[in-house]
């Protein structure tokens, strides 16, 4: 699977159900486009230099769920968002009870970013277009559900303020 392939892949998964399968098969396809953009930041290549910089990504992410009770630590990579305001998340609705995980990827252990590859493509092509101006606000950042990269995790429940 070639990278065009495996972020459109990602990108177009269903949004309904149980999310993303085969998590086994593109944890191995993030892993090697790791390692591969290690090579492209020490290569003496300039255009792959700028590339590496584009797709990784550091600093703080965050994971959302909707009313997740425990979080499963199982190093799967998956989706978070780098967005300051959860708001920006098409699918978040702040009147459900939700958890919100935040992480940190590090140099040591970076994420991939999905706006850097859209960034990165587009000095190609100009008119790139790998998802929908909602779904590009969410800032995707993929990047494994690791227990020892998690910061916080914040639990938020609803009131139901109703009164009969």
């Amino acid at each position: 699977m070639d990278i065009f392939e495996l972020f459109e892949m990602w990108v177009n998964h269903p949004k309904e159900g149980s999310g993303r399968c085969n998590l086994d098969n593109t944890d191995e396809c993030w892993k090697k486009l790791l390692q591969d953009i290690r090579n492209w930041e020490n290569s003496e290549d300039k255009y792959k230099n700028e590339v590496a910089k584009y797709l990784l990504y550091t600093g703080k992410i965050r994971r959302v769920h909707i009313g997740l009770d425990e979080v499963n630590y199982n190093n799967h990579y998956v989706s978070w968002t780098s967005a300051e305001k959860l708001e920006d998340i098409y699918w978040f609705n702040s009147s459900s009870d939700h958890t919100i995980i935040t992480a940190e990827a590090t140099k040591d252990n970076p994420g991939i970013s999905i706006k850097g590859f859209i960034e990165v493509v587009k000095l190609e092509i100009k008119n790139f277009e790998l998802n929908s101006p909602a779904i590009r606000a969410e800032q995707e950042v993929i990047f494994p559900l690791q227990e020892k990269s998690i910061l916080s995790i914040e639990r938020i429940k609803m009131k139901n303020d109703i009164e009969f």
